[in-house]
């Protein structure tokens, strides 16, 4: 007897991910006073950006930008000054396996800052940012296999169903953005020192021309000097809807996700005719990926019940399954106790907060969070005009209303911070706590890849009766003793689907 299968070719993605790494990024500019002025950093802050990366062999390298804004004073302590540095960084991240290096494969590196400081010494600053940095990568991959058998009286088949979805295009693009901002007269703003800025896609739109429009919103917070009475720092929060084009490489698929970034940001306030405004150019990337959902039904199993028997070979297969992009948010509130011997606070002028989290764990339907915050907190003092900073770290817990999962791309970013003060030594930091997440889900399956008939053992004939084991199911006793399934369930009209081990299952063999 000779059966005839039927192959086909299976396209899948194998998601490779390379072991998150910590690097450094260090750098040094000088200040522009004398050296003998003194200097005082009140807060520092970074963004990083990763340009590219490359697979080669067991490892990932990833190449970006640290930009680095410091807030200080120096000579006169009163006066607040902002200075901008940036340094370029490359970090191998190694890999599990040596996939060697292929123009196929769709990198993916992410970098979030961990920790920032600021030390002036001798008439200069030394920057320090400390990085952590991922990489994933779809590494494409067909695989052939048996898709069915021709009909034949003595087969037995047992199918499943795989679903499971695959990169079927990519594109980038990166554009200028540029918009003005009115700012308050009752702000008495007279230099912006420096911003940073969010980018939140809210909607993507395929169209037939290969081409993908991603919209959105920038949200903006500007620090300012201003000639307020006891209030020489103010904070501004600005939002500007974006909508970018980006030309997709291959198909449309049937479902988009993008990821929108802003890479530099640069803000200038001057007067004009109809007063104070605010001129900001950010620099947006957006990456979209197009992926095709697929249905496959397979064969799980087959044996014959007469004539020859079939020897299975079997390989298990690792796949993309889904794609997971969501974003969840909580309010929090968080007080800050001044160290003993710190000036008494007036006025609360400027608040930061960076989370730094330890622990992902799930339960049941959310996300819990561990962490550190970083807060730094600038504020008036009762007895001077220099302002002071404070600097303090406290742990958190959090939880969040989310489907994501510890080993997905997970961003924690503290929005909308504001301080104030309690009582002259104490302060209080109320912001939004807002969770990116970004991932792919994976699945394996056994999928039949070779099979051959080879002659069968003789086996007794008549009436079988066989008490089903552990683990076991009707098709693996069909199987034991080439019976069909149908046949079985004939003889045994009272069993249930699965049947619990231990139950007597009745057989007959011609």
């Amino acid at each position: 007897m000779e059966l005839k299968w039927i192959r086909e070719n299976m396209e899948t993605e194998q998601i490779i991910a390379a072991k998150p790494t910590q690097a450094t990024v260090e750098t040094e500019v000088a200040l522009p006073g004398g050296l003998r002025e003194e200097a005082r950093v009140f807060y520092a802050d970074a963004s990083a950006a990763v340009n590219g990366g490359e697979l080669a062999g067991s490892r990932v390298t990833a190449d970006g930008r640290v930009t680095f804004h410091v807030l200080y004073a120096q000579g006169d302590l009163s006066r607040v000054n902002a200075l901008e540095a940036a340094a370029d960084f490359s970090q191998a991240l190694p890999l599990k396996e040596d996939y060697g290096q292929s123009a196929a494969v769709r990198l993916q590196p992410r970098v979030q800052v961990q920790h920032v400081s600021a030390k002036a010494f001798n008439g200069r600053l030394l920057l320090q940012a400390i990085l952590n940095l991922t990489a994933e990568a779809a590494l494409p991959r067909t695989i052939s296999f048996i898709r069915d058998v021709e009909p034949d009286p003595s087969v037995q088949r047992a199918s499943q169903t795989i679903a499971m979805e695959h990169t079927v295009g990519e594109g980038e693009s990166s554009t200028l953005l540029r918009e003005e901002f009115e700012l308050s007269e009752v702000l008495r703003i007279k230099e912006t020192l420096f911003a940073t800025a969010q980018a939140q896609v809210e909607d993507i739109l395929g169209g037939a021309d290969g081409k993908a429009a991603v919209t959105g919103t920038i949200t903006i917070d500007a620090f300012h000097a201003a000639d307020l009475p006891g209030r020489p720092l103010v904070y501004t929060r600005h939002t500007m809807p974006f909508e970018q084009q980006v030309a997709l490489s291959g198909a449309l698929g049937t479902a988009l996700s993008a990821r929108s970034q802003v890479k530099d940001v640069a803000v200038l306030s001057q007067e004009t005719e109809n007063g104070r405004v605010m001129r900001a150019e950010i620099q947006l990337a957006t990456e979209i990926t197009a992926v095709e959902d697929t249905e496959m039904t397979v064969l799980k199993d087959v044996f014959t019940t007469e004539g020859d028997a079939v020897e299975t070979h079997f390989q298990q297969v690792a796949f993309r399954c889904g794609t997971v992009n969501e974003t969840a948010a909580e309010s929090m509130r968080t007080p800050l106790t001044l160290p003993e011997g710190s000036p008494r606070m007036k006025t609360a002028l400027l608040g930061f907060v960076r989370p730094i989290p330890v622990q992902f764990q799930r339960q049941k339907d959310k996300l819990a969070v561990d962490g550190v915050l970083d807060m730094t907190v600038i504020y008036q003092a009762d007895d001077s005009d220099a302002p002071v900073a404070v600097r303090q770290e406290e742990a958190f817990h959090t939880v969040f209303s989310t489907q994501a999962l510890p080993e997905d791309d997970l961003t924690l970013t503290a929005e909308q911070v504001e301080p104030a003060a309690v009582t002259g030594d104490r302060a209080e930091l109320k912001y939004i706590l807002r969770l990116n997440a970004e991932g792919v889900r994976k699945n394996e399956a056994q999928i039949l890849v070779d099979a051959a008939s080879l002659p069968a053992e003789e086996m007794e004939k008549g009436v079988i009766l066989y008490f089903l084991q552990p683990g076991e199911t009707l098709w693996d006793m069909a199987k034991r003793y080439r019976v069909s399934l149908d046949a079985v369930r004939r003889l045994n009209p009272g069993l249930t689907a699965d049947p619990a081990p231990g139950t007597p299952v009745m057989a007959y063999k011609k």
